[in-house]
């Protein structure tokens, strides 16, 4: 719907944009990836409160605190879900300004990852009694 609204403004892009198929990709699993990671940390916090700071913190806020000039805070912003999508749904020069810019296959990695992590932790957390 949003295509068919832009072209007809001249500014629609079709899926057979180098990297489109990828951002429509990467825009329709961030959805599921970021609830995994809720269910993980949700299983492994249990108490709601907690888990939705705990959330917001990893997934919303913490990249907003990090930045690519340095190694060390490029490499923690990289490995972030919210990072790895806006990687994937970039269109222009991925290397014009950042020092330590993020590749495409760690984007994937990261998107894998994440959810991965959280289901053995939930599994893990789940078999495990309260305290």
């Amino acid at each position: 719907m949003t295509q068919a609204i832009l072209s007809a403004r001249d500014i629609g892009l079709s899926l057979d944009y180098p990297g489109a198929l990828r951002a429509v990709a990467a825009s329709a699993l961030l959805a599921p990836v970021c609830a995994l990671v809720g269910i993980g940390l949700g299983a492994l916090i249990r108490h709601t409160a907690a888990t939705l700071v705990t959330f917001t913190g990893i997934l919303l806020l913490l990249p907003f605190l990090l930045n690519d000039r340095h190694r060390w805070s490029s490499a923690i912003l990289h490995a972030l879900p919210r990072s790895a999508w806006e990687r994937l749904v970039q269109m222009g020069d991925p290397f014009g300004s950042a020092p330590y810019p993020a590749t495409i296959s760690g984007s994937w990695i990261v998107y894998a990852a994440w959810p991965l992590a959280a289901a053995v932790v939930a599994v893990v957390a789940v078999r495990r009694p309260d305290l």
